[in-house]
């Protein structure tokens, strides 16, 4: 298992859809962390959770969806070539509106806490 540490940048998916999340914390006694949720991606559309991309510094203000605790072997690390692309994305959203138009995104109406129990759902029926 790779070691996570606060500040990377890792994602879930299920779906077709990826999570992608800052690890804030990592709780050194239990296998968890808490995560900031950024950006909910499926392949025609990405969508900003209402943080604020600070362009000067680069860091995450102000989030709009709360942090989630979660499992660490359960996050998956992102590269560094779908993060950049993904943070500049989200930095140009800042000016523009929240999610790339499409006309036929299953994300329109996708909201986090959703997510987040298809994925239990879906882990619960996996072996």
């Amino acid at each position: 298992m790779t070691t996570l540490v606060a500040g990377q940048i890792v994602f879930l998916e299920c779906r077709q859809t990826r999570l992608y999340a800052e690890i804030i914390q990592v709780l050194a006694p239990r296998p968890v962390g808490w995560i900031r949720p950024l950006a909910m991606v499926s392949d025609t559309q990405i969508i900003a959770l209402g943080t604020e991309l600070n362009s000067a510094t680069l860091a995450i203000d102000q989030p709009a969806v709360p942090d989630m605790l979660w499992p660490l072997d359960q996050l998956q690390p992102a590269l560094d070539t779908e993060v950049i692309p993904l943070l500049a994305t989200l930095s140009a959203k800042a000016d523009g509106p929240s999610s790339l138009p499409t006309a036929d995104s299953h994300l329109d109406q996708l909201t986090v806490s959703e997510f987040v129990r298809w994925l239990w759902v879906d882990r619960q029926r996996s072996p």
